[in-house]
């Protein structure tokens, strides 16, 4: 007697296809429903419209109506025209000279060449005033079309022009791929981060994430075995790669739950710390209404997981992940997939009317009156330059106090001994 299985195999693989075929057919005549809705009001305003409209216009505007439509600030659509520039501040790599730079009337000031770059090496100085790129001189011109001008094809060489002390002087500097540090210390002797203070205590600020934030901050623990206690300021710091922030945990935590990540229908991912490091020093995070995403799950997971104090102010409430397709000309499209949460369940993700996202602190400290002006100092203490003679070898908290005048990153070294090791 022959086997009825191949025939009940064919049958159930059938009835599969029969159900699974309408839901197919009804989502592809929305589709070509939606198609042609788009395609007749485009016909209609190609060609009868007031004033001509190019179908690039028209395009561009249908896609960027439909990202609208989501109501979601972090989806957004890049044209291609915009493309190189957006791929160089996701990977926060590009080709130039390696400046931070303000405007000025006549051109662009230098507020401090960046580590290991070229217009370091080639010179360049906190305090030049850039007036000239090649023979084109830059007065009155807009900063973002300056840093046009100085980025170019990695290995190819430009033409500064600085005054200094209002003497003119020239540098011939090759550009090159420029990685942002992200990890910061105190200040800045001869062009090197004094990381710690006089008590022993480390002081790190990490302005973003990127791939390379973990690998720089474990070389500043490894590098202070000594180290009596750590300040990770996370203050407004937007976030940036999940990996990133997954691969810091790493640093403190010697295992457990970091980060969920949910999409609409389901979890997607469940990221657990994986020690290499695990250092055991006492630790607080110091966080504000501007830290956020990332800088949101680092924060979460210490203090779920008892490693560190987190004071400061409730965090900023990003926890949404975001996915990016490229279409070629069609341009390229960053969108919200899916949230974070953290190790107890709770969304970062801030939504209307919801009473629980983002970081609590464990300790919550008033707004300094000028966070912009104290956010300033800290960026005049880490410019690259020759000295300065500091009064004191180590930096102290009195000189936090005098120089700076960060009241909350007092607070937050004040709240180190209380830290507790992580529990098993």
């Amino acid at each position: 007697m022959r086997s009825r299985w191949p025939t009940i195999l064919m049958l159930f693989a059938s009835a599969v296809i029969m159900l699974r075929l309408p839901a197919a057919l009804a989502k592809r005549a929305q589709r070509t429903e939606l198609a042609q809705g788009l395609v007749e009001v485009a016909q209609t305003l190609e060609s009868e419209f007031v004033r001509e409209l190019s179908r690039d216009e028209l395009r561009e505007g249908a896609i960027q109506g439909m990202v609208e439509s989501a109501g979601d600030p972090y989806t957004v659509w890049i044209p291609p025209r915009d493309r190189d520039e957006f791929v160089k501040e996701v990977q926060g790599t590009f080709a130039g000279i390696g400046v931070s730079v303000s405007s000025d009337p006549q051109g662009a000031l230098v507020r401090t060449p960046l580590d290991g770059s070229p217009a370091l090496e080639a010179g360049i100085q906190a305090g030049d005033l850039i007036v000239a790129v090649g023979d084109e001189a830059l007065t009155d011109m807009a900063l973002l079309d300056i840093i046009a001008l100085v980025s170019g094809p990695e290995g190819s060489s430009v033409e500064i022009t600085v005054l200094r002390d209002e003497q003119e002087q020239n540098f011939t500097v090759v550009r090159r791929q420029i990685e942002t540090k992200t990890v910061l210390g105190l200040r800045r002797t001869d062009g090197q981060w004094q990381w710690q203070l006089d008590d022993g205590v480390l002081v790190v600020r990490i302005d973003q994430f990127l791939d390379e934030t973990p690998r720089d901050l474990r070389s500043v623990i490894e590098d202070h075995p000594d180290a009596t206690g750590l300040v990770l300021d996370l203050r407004s710091n937007p976030g940036g790669s999940l990996s990133a922030a997954v691969e810091t945990c790493d640093l403190f935590l010697e295992g457990g739950v970091v980060v969920e990540i949910r999409n609409r229908r389901e979890v997607e991912a469940i990221f657990e710390a994986q020690s290499e490091l695990a250092t055991d020093v006492p630790t607080v995070v110091l966080v504000n209404e501007g830290s956020a995403s990332a800088s949101e799950i680092v924060a979460g997971a210490l203090q779920f997981h008892q490693r560190a104090i987190v004071i400061g102010r409730r965090t900023y409430g990003k926890g949404s992940v975001q996915k990016i397709r490229d279409f070629g000309e069609g341009g390229t499209l960053k969108y919200t997939a899916a949230t974070y949460h953290l190790p107890d369940g709770r969304s970062v993700q801030r939504v209307e009317g919801e009473e629980l996202w983002g970081v609590d602190p464990d300790v919550v400290l008033d707004a300094p009156e000028d966070w912009t002006a104290v956010n300033e100092r800290w960026s005049e203490a880490g410019i690259i330059t020759t000295g300065p003679e500091w009064p004191q070898l180590l930096p102290s908290q009195h000189w936090i106090r005098n120089q700076l005048g960060d009241a909350e990153m007092l607070q937050a070294l004040d709240a180190v001994p209380q830290t507790t090791k992580a529990q098993p």
